[in-house]
């Protein structure tokens, strides 16, 4: 509990945690949460046989979760069930964790170029030997 004297404070945070429904078992990505578009109250993410789901705890909604490349425009392939959170892009090379931005997913993608150059560039070294 939050370290608070402030009586209306602590009332909120009591209020909260009184009407905030237990988390799911956590899997290997762990507890991811949102707001339920319907309720605005807590979901949280699960994962069904069809792949990632947002799961209100409130009201019941079931919304799929869905990760856009910033790149293609297009919906990115979600992680198999019991693996990492890790979305591929059906088209390009780019990955992403669900909820990252796209300047994220860029930048990683930098990164990654950035790091085959590196590589490409020893090999070339290494074979003028």
């Amino acid at each position: 509990m939050a370290n608070t004297t402030d009586a209306r404070i602590r009332a909120r945070i009591i209020e909260y945690a009184d009407n905030t429904p237990e988390p799911p078992v956590m899997s290997r990505a762990g507890i991811v949460t949102t707001g339920c578009p319907r309720c605005l109250r807590t979901a949280w993410r699960q994962h069904d046989a069809e792949g990632p789901v947002w799961v209100c705890a409130s009201c019941g909604h079931v919304e799929g979760v869905i990760v856009k490349c910033p790149h293609c425009a297009v919906a990115m392939t979600p992680p198999p069930m019991g693996a990492p959170d890790r979305w591929q892009c059906p088209t390009c090379p780019r990955v992403a964790a669900t909820g990252e931005s796209a300047q994220d997913i860029e930048e990683r993608e930098r990164q990654r170029l950035a790091a085959l150059a590196a590589l490409n560039e020893a090999i070339a070294l290494r074979a003028a030997e």
